[in-house]
């Protein structure tokens, strides 16, 4: 610093002994001169323009500029008197510029001392920030702002495994300062990465974005709505992944709303098949489903869990390895109890089989009554006091004759009755009996009411005319019995108590014209004293059947009949209405190409609903059959159950709070054979 002082002297010093010794004084004016710019105190960075206007009479020789004495000067001869000052090597501070000018005479002058102020933090170029990371299975898309620097250089694409920029590693680089998407298919989004974008300037300066964090995230969780059922089938479906890395859909299934155990049922790599469908197993208790997603990278993501919409609450099988059917069924005030036969249970032969069950369908306890012959349970209801049970039915092991009697078998709550001798008679009083009843042809009893202390039972006789009514007292000693109808294949399926004081009773059944081969639905109503107070002929035509195998009593006064009707050589399944005094209201019958059967109906919800069997419809051969129909006879749903054998409805009631209960039997699922099939339907259903 002190020579450069020195030399300022001795360059002033020698410039005025020039004009000093040279005897021409023609021009002494100096130059006038003036910093534009910057302007005293300026902060300034990079490259510094300092500009000067230099003015003289005659011509300006040259112009000095000096940087804190000569730090740093340059010498320019001609205009523009402009000094590219390079702070770029400077340390940042305070630093004084002077400028000195000198004419063609050798005149010379100085200017002011102006401070600038060095600030290379200024130089740093303005952050480019990411605005989106996105990326396929084998690209990832890196795109970022552009710069606003007119002393770009390049952008940096660096890559870090925490959010700390030190510690990350360039992977790419862009020269062109419009070009602000940097792609690479090296990546993995499994792992957590921060990504960074440095951008620099020509002078090396440059500055480093904020972390744009990348790890892939779960799939969006998907919606699945409840399954529906139909036809024995459970159908499925979700909502569609908007996932670009989709892989997999996974179905489960489980006993358990946690999912826990579960069960995989499919699994799908098709974007967008969001159906599935299977076959409802009617013995399968997986009532719980969900969906799963599976991205491309293995990250898994659950959605909602559901119920199936199923019309039953409780579907249950009962029964050994042979044949085991239901016939009818009773809700008590503790759940229900449910009469049938049994082959694989007893004492030889099938046996009348009494099943008695909690509300949640789980068996509580069963009998068995019967012999080395055929013996079948085909109505039970509950007694009034002393409480227990009665039923009717036929059996075969107790007749000499080789036949079948009519047999009513009175129990205690638990099922127990008396020991019956060889005749399958015995009397232990007013709680537990067995008695049958019958001639010599074969004697059958379908149902059973009890009525004051009193029975009556109906059914079939052996003999002419054979719809058959018996009343016993509550003892079981025959009070009277009566024959109704015209043919020997006439019988009666179903007796309730009338809605009206006359007649007593209310049976349906069936008979034949003797003079055609017409099977016509037939009913009677019956006084106490077994008197035919009217008998009604239903009928659709000569040479078509029908059958009514249930009646049931409206809340609005008449009846409902369940039963058959042949149309077209095969049998649809008949729902008629009928007026308190038996005669036809309206009908509906509904079928397909083959055999269908109606064996329960009851009101329900503003309709009707009607429960057998079905050839036509359903997963194979026969399969239980149930309607829903409002109350003009318009078809609310239908539903069948089975599988690839014989699944048939055979009776039913109605539970306390007023859904259908319907027993029969399946030979599609089970232990094997024919099993009791028990079914629970859901009143509030809506398909």
């Amino acid at each position: 610093m002190k020579f450069s002082r020195i030399l300022y002297f001795i360059i002033l010093f020698s410039i005025f002994c020039f004009f000093s010794c040279n005897g021409d004084k023609g021009d002494t004016s100096p130059p006038e001169l003036t910093i534009i710019s910057p302007v005293n105190g300026s902060v300034v960075n990079e490259i510094v323009s300092i500009s000067v206007n230099a003015l003289d009479n005659e011509e300006i020789d040259f112009v000095h500029f000096f940087v804190s004495d000569s730090l740093d000067s340059m010498i320019i001869s001609s205009e523009p008197y402009v000094f590219n000052w390079n702070t770029n090597v400077l340390d940042d501070g305070d630093y004084l510029i002077k400028v000195m000018a000198q004419d063609a005479s050798g005149n010379a002058s100085d200017t002011i001392q102006i401070n600038l102020t060095v600030d290379n933090t200024l130089s740093i170029p303005s952050a480019v920030n990411i605005i989106d990371i996105t990326y396929s299975l084998s690209m990832m898309s890196i795109h970022f702002n552009k710069s606003i620097d007119s002393d770009f250089n390049q952008y940096s694409i660096l890559v870090s495994q925490t959010p700390q920029s030190a510690e990350a590693l360039e992977i790419g680089s862009i020269t062109e300062i419009t070009d602000t998407l940097y792609t690479t298919t090296d990546f993995d989004p499994t792992q957590e990465s921060w990504y960074f974008v440095k951008v620099s300037d020509i002078y090396g300066y440059f500055e480093i974005s904020d972390g744009f964090k990348v790890i892939e995230s779960p799939p969006i969780a998907p919606v699945i709505k409840p399954p529906s059922y139909y036809q024995g089938t459970l159908r499925f479906n979700w909502s569609k992944s908007s996932e670009s890395d989709f892989s997999k859909y996974h179905l489960y299934a489980s006993m358990n709303d946690d999912m826990s155990p579960r069960e995989l049922l499919v699994t799908n790599s098709i974007k967008n098949d969001t159906t599935h469908t299977i076959l409802n197993d009617l013995a399968e208790e997986l009532e719980y489903y969900q969906i799963e997603i599976e991205d491309h990278w293995g990250f898994v993501s659950s959605g909602n869990i559901v119920q199936a919409n199923l019309p039953y609450r409780i579907v249950k099988t009962f029964g050994g390895t042979q044949n085991d059917r239901g016939y009818a069924v009773q809700a008590t005030n503790d759940g229900y109890i449910v009469v049938g036969s049994s082959n694989s249970y007893g004492s030889g032969g099938s046996d009348v089989w009494l099943l008695k069950l909690d509300f949640e369908g789980q068996e509580e306890w069963s009998r068995t009554y019967g012999g080395a012959g055929n013996d079948v349970g085909r109505d039970v209801k509950i007694t009034s006091d002393p409480g227990g049970y009665i039923i009717t039915g036929l059996t075969s092991s107790f007749n000499s004759d080789g036949n079948s009697d009519m047999w009513i078998i009175r129990t205690d709550n638990f099922g127990q009755t008396c020991i019956f001798d060889e005749t399958g008679n015995c009397s232990d009083g007013q709680e537990k009996w067995v008695k049958t009843y019958g001639s010599s042809g074969n004697d059958y009893g379908y149902s059973i009411i009890q009525t004051d202390d009193e029975y009556i039972s109906v059914g079939k006789s052996g003999r002419i005319p054979s719809l058959f009514v018996v009343k016993t007292d509550s003892y079981g000693e025959k009070i009277w019995e009566k024959l109704y109808g015209e043919g020997p294949g006439d019988k009666v399926q179903y007796v309730i108590k009338s809605m009206v004081q006359f007649p007593s009773y209310v049976a349906v059944g069936q008979v034949n014209d003797p003079n055609t081969a017409d099977s016509d639905i037939c009913i009677i109503g019956i006084n106490s004293n077994g008197d035919q107070h009217w008998y009604r002929t239903i009928q659709y035509g000569n040479s078509i059947n029908e059958h009514g195998n249930y009646i049931f009593s409206l809340s609005g006064g008449g009846y409902i009949v369940a039963g058959t009707r042949q149309v077209n050589n095969w049998d649809d399944l008949l729902l008629m209405k009928v007026n308190n005094d038996g005669t036809q209201s309206s009908s509906w019958n509904f079928g397909g190409s083959y055999n269908e059967v109606g064996n329960y109906a009851q009101e329900v919800n503003g309709g009707y609903f009607i429960s057998g069997s079905t050839e036509s419809f359903g997963r194979g051969l026969y399969d239980a059959w149930i309607i829903k129909i409002d109350n003009n006879g318009n078809k609310v749903y239908d539903h069948t159950f089975g599988g690839n054998l014989d699944d048939k409805m055979l009776g039913g009631t109605n539970s306390l709070a007023g859904d259908p209960i319907i027993v029969g039997y399946t030979k599609s699922f089970g232990n094997g054979g024919e099993d009791m099939l028990f079914i629970k339907i859901d009143q509030g259903y809506q398909p």
